[in-house]
């Protein structure tokens, strides 16, 4: 906080505050709906989206994934896919992710198998998987710690 006089104003490192707030509204979160995904940015994440658009823009890909389109966006969000992905898809999301891009992966109980999709390709090479099992029980028991 730097005082100028009897004004006050923040430094933001030589920007204005137009230029800092302009630059957060720039970043975009990219869902995907392309493979069928079990939640999408209008049902099952909606709340999420409403918590996130105030300071992201949102966007959803409902075509082949490339780079170019990953390009326009900070995050790319796979929530639950249900299709397999192509061999070009997979190289385009390497491709994103060497440049500094960020993807966020989600699925469910079953994992891979359950889901019809190849996502393991990608994450096995970061040293993630999807496994089968599930990390809390799926039905009611007196005891609320998961064994």
């Amino acid at each position: 906080l730097t005082l100028n006089g009897a004004s006050r104003r923040k430094d933001f490192g030589g920007r204005s505050m137009a230029d800092v707030s302009r630059g957060r509204a720039e970043k975009t979160i990219l869902f995907d709906v392309s493979k069928r995904e079990m939640f999408t940015h209008s049902h099952g994440l909606k709340l999420l989206r409403r918590k996130l658009q105030s300071a992201y823009k949102m966007a959803a890909n409902k075509d082949t994934l490339t780079l170019d389109r990953m390009r326009e966006a900070s995050l790319v969000l796979f929530a639950g896919p249900r299709e397999k992905f192509s061999g070009a898809e997979f190289e385009a999301m390497k491709a994103y992710l060497h440049e500094g891009g960020s993807i966020f992966v989600t699925l469910g109980e079953g994992g891979e198998t359950a889901f019809n999709t190849n996502i393991n390709y990608l994450l096995e090479e970061f040293g993630i998987t999807c496994n089968t099992d599930a990390v809390v029980r799926t039905v009611y028991y007196k005891y609320t710690h998961p064994k």
